[in-house]
């Protein structure tokens, strides 16, 4: 990989929207009392992609990851909490068959764009999940409404039509190589 810096770089569109949506996620989690907007903020980055139908597609993957990972986190979370509270052997026999769950399910339901973000979705409910608080469900539930709330503003705001007189149209941007994320 070639490290260059780039002094003439200046932030494009998407990293405005980006931005925007961060800010948006911020301004609900306030006013909706949320614990901590970190998943919603992660989810609308994310989400935020070069063109509306990329944004829409990846809205879709990173919901239907989150609600397979989250449901099966959920079910591990369980398991973890009847049999027992610390982290040991079996804590980490039943994450690492979770991943394999979770691809498996991915792949029967045919979503195999979802399949990465899955696996991060349930392997961040079942390694920060606070085996003292004994509700899994309303942790699960939590992490899932965050995300959505990311994901909603991170395609809205991609929605919004923010081109200036002379920019690329959406259908241009969709066929040329994008060689900066942001």
């Amino acid at each position: 990989m070639n490290f260059k810096l780039n002094f003439n770089y200046r932030p494009g569109m998407r990293a405005v929207k980006s931005a925007f949506a961060v800010f948006l996620c911020l301004i609900a989690g306030y006013i909706l009392k949320r614990e901590s907007m970190f998943y919603a903020v992660i989810a609308a980055v994310i989400c935020v992609q070069p063109t509306f139908d990329k944004s829409k597609n990846v809205g879709i993957n990173r919901f239907i990851g989150s609600l397979i990972g989250g449901v099966i986190g959920y079910f591990s979370l369980e398991l973890l909490l009847a049999v027992n509270k610390e982290i040991n052997w079996l804590f980490v026999f039943i994450n690492s068959i979770g991943v394999i769950i979770v691809i498996y399910v991915c792949n029967f339901f045919g979503v195999k764009e979802a399949t990465t973000i899955a696996c991060i979705v349930f392997l961040n409910l079942v390694t920060n999940f606070n085996r003292d608080s004994h509700d899994a469900f309303l942790y699960v539930l939590n992490r899932m409404v965050d995300t959505t709330i990311g994901i909603i503003f991170g395609v809205l705001i991609n929605r919004i039509d923010f081109k200036k007189k002379g920019k690329k149209d959406e259908k241009q941007l969709e066929n040329a190589e994008i060689s900066q994320p942001f």
